[in-house]
């Protein structure tokens, strides 16, 4: 599970770029069409279709009656008799279909409320179209017929019956009134008979003003009332910018992850993965050698300096000699599967790491087709190896070696590929391939022979079959696996090819825990830092690198550990223990260069002090103050 993380994240690592770029390409072409947008404004009219909820005693059957009447209503308002008359009244100048586009119409069935949405650049405008439509449903609603003379016929028969009902209960209650006056039984019965009689009257208008009342208020299913007219909105719509811009960059980092993904499933070439590359087609990774910068040479390992690339190459020196090792061989024959892989390149700086490490070492151009070691080293091409693998040169020119030429490497010496023949493959046929095979390894610790691609021509073969050990150079992110898997099973082919391990080229090493450099450049680097700061009262190094022996001067940590050779925290250390005599100074470390210069005397001189070192009191000196 590890492995497989690791993996996902460096594969997130080198694509970054590509994830970056999908996910910002759509969010600022989202973003652009977003602002172009025109601020949008929404006005809501509310209408109750029914009665229902004025009744005392509503009726279930009318409720779902209105709810479909309100669902009906809600379609019915986009519609061309309903927008027609609204743009006549408002005397807009929009179609019929513009004006349904921003229309929505929506129910809520819980209370039988018909909701009419209007959304416009204006928010004016969008306040009276609402209101306009609400009142044109209302209009063309069958409840409003009853608008006419029946409603004012129904009105004066309401009223007059209410009149009359009022004269009957007023007559009811004087008779009741007298009957506490009447005497005789004959009066009594007839007053209670009149009484029945108004009785019956008023309970008749009564019935009468309820049938009226019903029919004029009653319970209409189809019926509109506006519930809460539109007003003008203050504010825009919310907007949605953020929301696209957040889609849009998501879709694009997935739409980018899909292309990664596809590449990387799609991609057949071998990779350099650090750990984890131990053998590659079950042939062992022996090393890796860095991507080289154009402003550096072809032979980064004749550079004194300890960058990242030289020691690369030394890593792949050490590791050829561990594998040499276990099986003993003097020479190394360096090729590739195919054309342009750099095995040129690495066999060149491989020989000058193996002089460099006092090895002699004689490099063989065995590319006769495309030579380019002589390139490499400057050197002329007038007499090389296809001159000695010549049937008509003499034996004692093979035993001599001669076209041998020694380089501007000490150590290092070329045999250049020599005139290139028609056929390279008859030469290498010729039995003084041996001969001469044996008498550079009796002349030389090393023999590195460069070859043509495995691929390419039957040359490789021939010199493998002659060398002690094969090397395979692969270009990373270039050669392909299938490419590796035809050049291990060409080599493995023939008895007495050795084939060690593999080399990655062309990789990008970052700098690590033992990534070198030197000091020599980091002191000139802090010199013409601090030699900026004279504020600081330190003059730091010369143009040498080496501290001024002005043996009253004050240095800080990070110079006691320039002079010592040591890091930082080792000089603190060592200043807190008192193996050096410093004094301490708000919490900074501070020595005298001649007490420094002491000490480092002492120690080479072999003198041992038995007695603890005491730190030096503080001297008050104004190049110190300055520090502070």
């Amino acid at each position: 599970m590890e492995f497989d993380i690791r993996k996902y994240v460096r594969l997130l690592l080198k694509w970054w770029w590509l994830l970056v770029i999908g996910a910002i390409i759509p969010v600022i072409v989202s973003f652009y069409f977003t602002s172009q947008e025109t601020a949008l404004y929404q006005a809501r009219v509310i209408l109750m279709v029914g009665t229902t909820l004025q009744s005392s005693n509503p009726d279930a059957g009318e409720i779902g009656i209105a709810e479909r009447l309100a669902r009906g209503y809600a379609e019915i308002v986009r519609y061309r008799p309903v927008t027609n008359e609204v743009i006549r009244k408002l005397g807009l100048k929009l179609t019929p279909e513009r004006l349904a586009s921003q229309i929505v119409a929506f129910v809520r069935p819980e209370a039988n409320l018909l909701e009419i949405w209007v959304t416009d650049e204006n928010p004016r405008a969008a306040a009276l179209i609402a209101n306009a439509l609400a009142d044109e449903l209302i209009r063309q609603s069958p409840a409003s017929q009853m608008q006419g003379e029946q409603q004012r016929f129904i009105e004066q028969q309401l009223s007059d019956l209410k009149v009359k009902i009022e004269e009957v209960e007023k007559e009811i209650d004087e008779a009741t009134s007298s009957l506490v006056n009447l005497t005789s039984a004959a009066e009594i019965q007839a007053a209670q008979e009149y009484i029945a009689s108004q009785e019956t009257i008023a309970s008749r208008y009564h019935s009468q003003y309820m049938d009226y009342l019903e029919s004029f208020t009653g319970s209409s299913v189809n019926q509109l009332a506006i519930v809460e007219p539109a007003v003008e909105p203050e504010y825009p719509m919310g907007s949605k910018r953020m929301l696209v811009l957040a889609v849009a960059g998501a879709a694009g980092l997935a739409l980018g992850l899909g292309a990664v993904f596809a590449i990387e499933y799609l991609d057949n070439t071998v990779r350099w993965e650090g750990d984890q590359n131990e053998k590659l087609s079950g042939i062992p990774v022996l090393g890796a050698l860095a991507r080289m910068p154009n402003s550096k040479g072809a032979l980064i390992a004749r550079s004194t300096e300890r960058s990242p690339e030289a020691e690369a190459i030394r890593t792949l020196r050490t590791s050829l000699f561990l594998s040499r090792r276990r099986t003993h061989y003097r020479s190394v024959l360096i090729t590739s599967s195919g054309n342009g892989e750099g095995k040129s390149f690495v066999t060149a700086n491989l020989a000058v790491s193996m002089a460099a490490a006092g090895l002699k070492t004689v490099l063989v151009d065995g590319d006769m087709r495309r030579p380019t070691q002589h390139v490499i080293f400057d050197l002329p091409n007038f007499f090389g190896l296809a001159n000695l693998l010549d049937r008509s040169t003499p034996a004692e020119d093979v035993d001599s070696l001669k076209g041998l030429q020694t380089t501007e490497v000490s150590n290092l010496f070329l045999l250049s590929a020599g005139k290139i023949p028609l056929d390279p493959a008859i030469f290498l046929t010729s039995p003084t391939l041996a001969l001469l095979m044996r008498a550079l390894q009796e002349h030389a610790d090393i023999v590195l022979v460069d070859s043509p691609p495995v691929l390419s021509a039957p040359d490789t073969a021939l010199l493998a079959s002659e060398c002690g050990a094969t090397l395979l150079v692969v270009n990373n992110g270039v050669t392909s696996r299938t490419g590796v898997d035809k050049a291990k099973a060409e080599l493995l082919q023939y008895e007495g090819i050795n084939l060690v391990g593999t080399a990655f080229n062309n990789v990008k090493l970052r700098g690590g825990p033992y990534d070198y450099r030197d000091l020599s450049k980091r002191r000139s680097l802090l010199s013409k830092l601090w030699s900026r700061l004279p504020v600081l009262g330190v003059d730091g190094f010369d143009d040498n690198g080496h501290l001024f022996d002005d043996p009253d001067r004050i240095l800080d940590l990070g110079e006691i550990a320039a002079y010592l050779g040591v890091q930082r925290h080792t000089a603190r250390r060592w200043c807190q223990s008192a193996r050096i005599p410093a004094f301490k100074k708000r919490w900074r470390w501070y020595a005298r260069y001649g007490d420094l210069q002491a000490m480092v005397l002492r120690q080479l001189s072999g003198e041992r002090d038995d007695k603890e070192s005491v730190a030096l009191p503080a001297p008050t000196l104004p190049s110190l103050e300055s520090r502070n």
